[in-house]
């Protein structure tokens, strides 16, 4: 693992606060996992360049299974101007962490996933701007499963194949049952 990512770890859980209310922080997930926190090796890496530019990145990296996991926690509403942000951030990251470990978008693309962790309680149907209610997720979610394929939110889903080898949107229990609870199995 590179230097920069070792001085970085921390777990999970500490990675996916959300103290912007201190009288109520919120953790989007319990996990103890260690994992880095890309924020953190991102500001490291603007520093080294000497640069005035200061990129926006995801929260935290994983390394498993021979490939990388990059994940942003979003705790509050996900709207049009979130999900720009996150693509900003998806894109950043990507660059960074090529540079840093000295490989090519090409191998993100066959080596790292990118995970969307969401309130479902604060996002309950999607953002506004399209236009879905309750129901109409409810069948998407329910007809996704039935062809036991992944139900992708936000317009996540087309840098799938494109910058990264998969994209999922996990709601905070979903992450937990579909990524944390794994690792820790491992």
């Amino acid at each position: 693992m590179n230097d920069l990512f070792k001085k970085h770890l921390r777990t999970l859980k500490l990675i996916s606060v959300d103290n912007h209310n201190p009288s109520d922080v919120e953790y989007m997930t319990e996990s103890e996992y260690v994992a880095i926190d890309f924020d953190a090796v991102k500001d490291d890496y603007v520093m080294r360049l000497d640069t005035y530019v200061n990129p926006k990145s995801i929260d935290a990296l994983v390394f498993h299974e021979n490939h990388a996991t990059m994940i942003e926690f979003k705790n509050g509403i996900v709207d049009k101007a979130l999900i720009n942000s996150i693509i900003d951030k998806m894109l950043n990251s990507v660059i960074m962490y090529a540079d840093i470990t000295g490989e090519t978008i090409a191998h993100a693309r066959e080596n790292v996933d990118f995970i969307l962790v969401y309130n479902y309680e604060k996002n309950p149907f999607n953002i506004k701007e399209y236009r879905q209610n309750k129901y109409r997720d409810a069948f998407v979610r329910k007809l996704s499963e039935k062809a036991k394929e992944r139900y992708t939110q936000f317009g996540l889903a087309r840098y799938e194949g494109y910058i990264f080898r998969h994209v999922y949107t996990y709601s905070k229990r979903d992450f937990k049952n579909e990524f944390t609870d794994k690792l820790e199995d491992q």
